[in-house]
């Protein structure tokens, strides 16, 4: 009867330590999407501003995140980090470009690095973020969308990665985050930034003032940190 309560305790722990690790490589993955698309936008900013030192630092700190962000998931995602490493190569590279007013061909090799890394991450997304996590990943998703716009409309590539319109993308953020304040009233604050920015993010074809849009976001991110 000993041993039967004792295997059956061990058979217990090692379900519990598996689903652990399970929901932790899920979560790992979770933040590493977020990170990831904001090294996309960052970059995208950093073309868009000629490679200013604002949004250099904008970049390498996103990158910074990525890092640590992909260096907790397990070893076996040996493709995602290799993936990883040539967007960070590519990143690399272009450091010491040297602007010479507008030059938007550094887009065109990063935007097949992001379209190859975006379904890469989706094909492992198997549950569906809930929560702050959802309405970030949905966030980010819209600024690395509407830099690509803004850098299309001063003669980049202008690619778009996803099928859902940016204008129906924005309305979903606006119901998601409004249903989420409701829930949970620390985020009304964040609903508030969100409809502070949301003109200008429907303005998306016009270039109307990506300053405001990403030093808002960064506004933004840091409320969700401090959660």
């Amino acid at each position: 009867m000993k041993d039967a309560i004792k295997n059956i305790l061990v058979i217990s722990f090692i379900f519990l330590s598996l689903v652990t690790r399970a929901e932790s490589d899920i979560d790992n993955l979770t933040q590493f999407k977020i990170s990831s698309l904001q090294v996309f936008s960052s970059f995208s900013s950093y073309i868009y501003f000629q490679g200013d030192d604002r949004n250099r630092t904008r970049l390498l700190n996103a990158m910074k995140r990525g890092d640590r962000a992909i260096s907790l998931l397990p070893e076996t995602e040996v493709e995602l980090k290799l993936k990883w490493k040539q967007v960070s190569d590519y990143v690399n590279s272009y450091q010491a470009h040297s602007f010479d007013g507008v030059d938007m061909s550094l887009e065109g090799g990063w935007s097949i690095l992001q379209g190859e890394l975006t379904k890469m991450i989706a094909t492992r997304d198997v549950t569906q973020a809930e929560g702050i996590d959802d309405v970030q990943i949905k966030m980010e998703s819209i600024l690395a969308q509407y830099m690509v716009y803004a850098n299309s409309t001063t003669g980049g590539y202008g690619v778009s990665y996803g099928a859902i319109p940016l204008e129906d993308q924005i309305e979903t953020m606006k119901k998601k985050l409004t249903d989420l304040a409701k829930r949970e009233t620390q985020y009304q604050p964040l609903l508030k930034k969100w409809s502070y920015i949301q003109g200008t993010l429907l303005a998306y074809n016009s270039n109307v003032a990506p300053f405001v849009v990403l030093h808002t976001f960064d506004s933004m991110r840091k409320m969700i940190a401090s959660d």
